[in-house]
């Protein structure tokens, strides 16, 4: 009886979300940006200083896209506007760190 009302209420709703391929791009989403955390650090820790490598930002982008297109699908406003606002941020980093690069190799030596 007990395992009929679990399936059947919260957490068989959970399983129906995370079985669903949009479910599923939306946890891989939040495992990319969730990961970008690990990997600072762990770049930081080996480098013994913070250190924000470019990969943070690209995981950053592309974890939030995922999220975004599963919160879209779910009709989410706060994960739409969450993960929305935070886009422009990580395109804006990756276009700053692409023009540094850029002026850094057009500098004579």
């Amino acid at each position: 009886m007990l395992a009929s009302v679990a399936a059947d209420g919260f957490f068989g709703e959970l399983w129906a979300k995370l079985v669903d391929p949009i479910g599923m791009l939306g946890v891989a989403g939040q495992l990319v940006f969730a990961g970008r955390m690990v990997l600072q650090w762990w770049v930081s820790e080996k480098c013994g200083q913070s250190v924000v490598p470019k990969i943070f930002w690209h995981m950053s982008l592309w974890g939030s896209v995922m999220v975004l297109i599963y919160a879209v699908h779910a009709r989410d406003p706060v994960l739409i506007l969450g993960q929305s606002t935070g886009f422009v941020v990580y395109v804006r980093n990756l276009v700053l760190l692409s023009r540094r690069r850029e002026k850094q190799s057009s500098t004579p030596v």
